[in-house]
């Protein structure tokens, strides 16, 4: 088996649910060595969440948490604990990173903050992801999912292009936990940038992702439209349909929905020919980007009566010879048994004792000389207890059991 991209890299994970997780999962699966701290007896509470296979609820069996634990180590541990604070000291004293989503100064006020670790090990990279932050008035706030979508903006333009009248049409979250990913990859991003300059420097650094900020960061166009418009009118982000140059909408076919884009003049004439160059097509309405702009509505009821009569495969498929884009809409069955996705074997099967195969996303991407891989499925509970502070650490057996008895472990 190739090494990979992140072979060698050490990394402790105190975190669960899905942020934290994600980041070290990102980098577990480029060949980084992540152990992952659980709470004694419980776990991480992404254990008690499903999907789980047979609907039949067990620790062991949460597809959320075997996805975002793949090639990790699991232990278990009390860090509030005395002993328990002093074998997290231990995991840490020889780690590149430490990625951590307590709430901030909870670790602090044991000893473990950011400031007595750095005397511990210089070394060391210690990533905390909060939904604010470390500073500021809502750093003990409690956020999640769906609260980051909204506190970060991003679902006050969902749903997109179709927001015709804000006061009956409220704000809506996206489906999934697409802000705990895509804070998890910033975190991942960032933590990764911090290690290239330890790679000069050799000391670590606090990397304070905001899961908030991360959702903020990708509402750009929305704050440019803010910083123009008059302090005393209304906040027209959400009629961002209202700005666009050409169709950009799904519309409903005869058998599901196509994604359409006809941004350009060239879109233009060639949905015009996919049409069958219908008359209305050629009215001096139509005639120029700005003129379609201008008869934005009159153009997609047009558009949306004759792709109502289409079968969506079909129009994809035609007008993608024209260099249109156009794509359908998608269920979850139908991307999994996708050619492209197939080709790409970008769907992958992990087997696990408690579940047996279930097939997961890959990597988005593909590296030629360090691949990305699954080497072992998440881990149970306490699963690697014995060889972590056994082998590593050194500890006996009996002080292994005895650190069992008294819930440290």
């Amino acid at each position: 088996m190739p090494d990979g991209a992140l072979t060698g890299l050490k990394i402790v994970e105190l975190s669960e649910r899905v942020t934290g997780p994600f980041c070290t999962k990102v980098m577990a699966d480029l060949g980084a060595e992540v152990i992952k701290i659980e709470k004694p007896g419980s776990g991480d509470v992404a254990r008690t969440r499903g999907p789980f296979p047979g609907d039949e609820p067990h620790p062991d069996r949460s597809a959320l948490f075997l996805y975002l634990n793949t090639n990790k180590i699991g232990i278990t541990l009390d860090i509030t604990q005395s002993q328990g604070a002093d074998l997290f000291r231990g995991l840490v004293k020889d780690a590149d990173i430490l990625v951590e989503t307590q709430t901030p100064g909870f670790l602090d006020s044991l000893g473990l903050g950011y400031e007595s670790l750095q005397q511990l090990a210089p070394q060391l990279i210690v990533t905390s992801i909060s939904p604010f932050r470390q500073t500021g008035p809502y750093r003990q706030y409690k956020a999640y999912n769906l609260n980051n979508f909204h506190a970060g903006v991003v679902g006050y333009e969902t749903p997109f292009n179709y927001v015709t009248d804000p006061e009956n049409e409220p704000p809506v979250k996206a489906g999934g936990q697409q802000a705990d990913l895509l804070s998890g990859w910033t975190a991942a991003s960032a933590t990764m940038s911090a290690v290239f300059l330890r790679e000069q420097t050799g000391e670590g650094q606090h990397v304070d992702i905001s899961e908030v900020e991360a959702v903020a960061h990708m509402v750009r166009p929305n704050t440019a439209l803010y910083t123009h418009e008059p302090p005393d009118g209304p906040n027209r982000s959400r009629f961002l349909r209202r700005t666009k140059w050409g169709l950009a909408y799904v519309f409903p076919c005869k058998d599901g929905h196509i994604a359409l884009l006809a941004l350009t003049d060239q879109h233009w004439e060639s949905l015009k020919v996919l049409m069958g160059r219908p008359e209305w097509a050629d009215s001096e309405l139509f005639t120029t980007l700005m003129s379609r702009f201008q008869n934005l509505d009159a153009l997609e009821v047009s558009v949306a009566a004759w792709i109502a009569e289409q079968k969506r495969d079909d129009l994809a498929r035609e007008g993608q010879e024209l260099h249109i884009p156009v794509f359908p809409v998608r269920d979850m069955r139908e991307v999994v048994e996708s050619t492209q996705f197939r080709d790409r074997e970008f769907f992958i099967d992990i087997d696990h004792p408690a579940t047996g195969p279930i097939t997961y996303p890959g990597a988005p991407f593909k590296l030629s000389a360090t691949p990305w891989q699954v080497r072992s499925p998440a881990p149970q509970l306490g699963q690697h207890n014995s060889q972590v502070y056994g082998e590593r650490l050194g500890l006996s057996a009996q002080q292994l059991e005895q650190l069992h008895t008294d819930g440290v472990i």
